[in-house]
């Protein structure tokens, strides 16, 4: 029972480490077990929705780990800075504001406040989508390594398994621009007829850990003049979260 469960979680470190998926044949030849243990093992945690298998018979991670993951960083640094700051910000402008943390490829919501003038969106926890689709997803997305941007690119976007309408040369250059100005506007992207300005969170190791950002409804009062200065106010956000976790 004991060997079971730790061929388990080496299991989910290997499909940790591989966003992209992988096959039985590379889970059971890495860890050096036999082909029907490592299936058993996958068929339980399958069934239970900490791994899924793909239409290419790939083995992922599954929705139930983002679960326990909410349960086991509750109290963790970047969402204890955060959250103060997510109030006072959603005070200021009068919006809901986020926190959101990339798993993979992807990027969940992991804290949010609602604003006076709440958008009412479904941006929740637990609603994952890939990083090239919003603002707050394109900012951490950006302030990546290149390494990871090119594994995301032919993973995501050039590997024809998804619907993807961006081409790499054009996400590179809006990933390009982000990172130059230190955060991220979306039109669109996530619901239509809303407005994304998100900004990076760094840690002490100059790694980008989150975003904060805010949704809104685009109007008439929503002008270039005031889009720049809520660039301002989120990516001084940005900022602020990161000091306190230690960024210089």
């Amino acid at each position: 029972m004991i060997k079971s469960l730790n061929k388990a979680v080496e299991i989910l470190e290997i499909l940790k480490n591989n966003p992209k998926g992988c096959s039985l044949l590379q889970i059971y030849t890495t860890l050096g077990i036999p082909k029907t243990t490592a299936y058993g093992i996958l068929k339980t945690l399958i069934a239970k929705m900490y791994v899924l298998k793909d239409e290419d018979s790939l083995y992922k991670l599954g929705p139930a780990l983002i679960f326990l993951g909410k349960a086991a960083i509750a109290e963790s640094k970047v969402q204890d800075i955060a959250l103060p700051v997510l109030r006072a910000l959603s005070t200021q402008i009068k919006v809901d504001s986020f926190l959101m943390i990339p798993i993979g490829y992807r990027g969940s919501v992991l804290e949010s406040v609602d604003g006076e003038q709440s958008v009412r969106i479904i941006e929740k926890f637990g609603n994952d989508f890939f990083l090239h689709c919003g603002a707050m997803r394109k900012a951490i997305l950006a302030n990546k390594d290149e390494k990871f941007i090119d594994e995301y690119i032919s993973n995501v976007i050039e590997s024809g398994r998804y619907k993807i309408e961006i081409t790499a040369s054009d996400l590179r250059l809006a990933l390009k621009k982000i990172k130059e100005e230190g955060v991220a506007v979306s039109y669109g992207e996530y619901a239509k007829g809303t407005v994304g300005v998100g900004a990076p969170i760094y840690d002490y190791n100059k790694k980008v850990v989150a975003s904060v950002g805010i949704n809104l409804l685009e109007s008439k009062e929503l002008t270039n003049e005031r889009i720049e200065e809520l660039k301002k106010i989120i990516r001084d956000k940005g900022k602020e979260i990161s000091k306190s976790m230690g960024y210089i």
